[in-house]
């Protein structure tokens, strides 16, 4: 008997640290605990080292460099970079552009077919309907010199000025992809605490109906 209750308040424990994981891991998601800005939200002003950020990308314009690794001779794409109009300065007289950069392969598939889609529209020959976007998470890093050479140059090419005046569009970090933050673990976590807590809970009060009724 002390076996089966033990047995039982293990079970409910783990329900109930479960839905507690649930909870947490969903207000850090959404940002309850401040633990990022919206992506829409992030300005020159406030664009800082190590601020993660969140939120809808879709105008990426151009790719500006690609970061490979080379093991026992043969080359690896570890992360590849493009230009991003932040998404405050379409209601500025120019753009404002930021790195934006994954290894994830489906983000970079995505990133590329928004640079595509982008360039379809800027050469008029595509229309700007049903226009590709994701939603992003990622930290901010600050660029050293050469990739901030490398943005300029794109940027000026992007925009038809010299580089020396494209640092005027430019702010100078790149959101370097966090898809899984540690608050993703945690709701992962609490859910498959709940299944086993509430499953072993049910199962143990079926069991003792069954029981009862023989």
């Amino acid at each position: 008997m002390k076996k089966t209750i033990a047995v039982f308040i293990a079970f409910a424990a783990a329900l109930l640290l479960g839905i507690a994981a649930i909870v947490v891991g969903a207000c850090g998601e959404n940002g309850v605990f401040g633990e990022f800005t919206d992506i829409s939200e992030l300005t020159r002003e406030n664009a800082e080292e190590g601020m993660t950020v969140k939120g809808l990308v879709y105008g990426v314009w151009d790719k500006y460099a690609i970061e490979e690794k080379e093991t026992n001779g043969v080359k690896k794409v570890v992360s590849e970079s493009y230009v991003m109009v932040m998404p405050y300065s379409y209601d500025e007289e120019a753009p404002v552009f930021i790195g934006i950069s994954s290894g994830d392969s489906n983000e970079l598939e995505a990133l590329e077919q928004m640079r595509s889609e982008t360039e379809g529209i800027i050469t008029e020959s595509s229309s700007s309907e049903n226009h590709t976007s994701m939603n992003f998470r990622g930290k901010l890093r600050k660029l050293d010199e050469g990739q901030l050479s490398f943005m300029k140059v794109s940027v000026s090419n992007l925009l038809d000025i010299t580089e020396e005046d494209a640092e005027d569009y430019v702010v100078p970090y790149v959101i370097e992809s966090d898809k899984y933050s540690p608050f993703m673990f945690v709701l992962i976590a609490g859910i498959a605490l709940t299944i086993a807590g509430f499953g072993g809970v049910l199962v143990m009060i079926l069991k003792d109906i069954g029981e009862d009724n023989g």
